[in-house]
């Protein structure tokens, strides 16, 4: 059966953020709610290096090694790269500028979140290893490599603003991190009052028992689809 334009997408979004190591910046949580996000019960959560293996499965990265992951990265995007190619000889040129502007959308975004977190995280993890800081360095650097030639070498992609070359991320985007530690239940909703985190936590420990922050690659990809991309899977 020949494949959607829904899963095609789905299936180059994924690729996207697997591998991938990101973390959630607290002082950038601060400005939504200083009081809120400075309380203790948050340490865990903020400034933790989380990985996204290959497979999907991810948890909180800790001392462990994870670039020989994150060398993967050019390999899955090249990926995305030669079904650009694919559908370009398959597509009309209408239908090809569209999956390729939303795709563009959503690869802007994770450029701009990928060279911000290098760019950051060892001023936010202070602890922060060598090895996991080369991560961050070869992930921006295949997405970077990736955005470039899709820039040179399609037509009919949408523009994004070049007005400046520094990088400045709003609250929305980190918000989109937010949102995707919600499935698991590890981060709290924005909404969620102190109370009911207490009464959370003491119910019976199952998710503590794991650090997992997305549960499985399919529910991963159906949060980013619904909260970053606006699509359903």
């Amino acid at each position: 059966m020949k494949e959607t334009f829904n899963q095609i997408y789905e299936a180059m979004t994924k690729r996207l953020y697997v591998p991938m190591v990101f973390y959630m910046p607290r002082r950038i949580w601060n400005q939504f709610d200083k009081e809120k996000w400075n309380d203790k019960e948050y340490d865990n959560l903020f400034d933790k290096v989380v990985l996204i293996k290959p497979d999907g499965s991810n948890a909180l990265l800790n001392n462990e090694q994870s670039s020989h992951y994150i060398m993967v990265k050019k390999e899955c995007l090249d990926l995305n790269t030669f079904k650009l190619l694919e559908l370009q000889s398959d597509l009309d040129a209408k239908q090809f500028e569209f999956i390729l502007n939303k795709y563009i959308t959503q690869l802007d975004f994770i450029k701009r979140i990928s060279i911000w977190m290098f760019e950051n995280v060892q001023k936010d993890i202070e602890s922060l290893k060598q090895e996991t800081y080369l991560s961050f360095q070869l992930q921006q650097k295949a997405i970077i490599e990736h955005w470039t030639y899709v820039q040179e070498n399609f037509v009919g992609i949408t523009q994004i603003d070049k007005k400046t070359n520094e990088i400045v991320l709003n609250k929305k985007d980190f918000k989109t991190f937010k949102d995707l530690m919600n499935p698991s239940g590890e981060f709290p909703s924005i909404t969620q009052t102190k109370s009911n985190i207490k009464e959370e936590d003491e119910k019976p420990q199952q998710l503590k028992k794991e650090k997992k922050i997305l549960v499985t690659e399919e529910e991963a990809t159906d949060v980013l689809l619904r909260t970053v991309f606006n699509m359903k899977s």
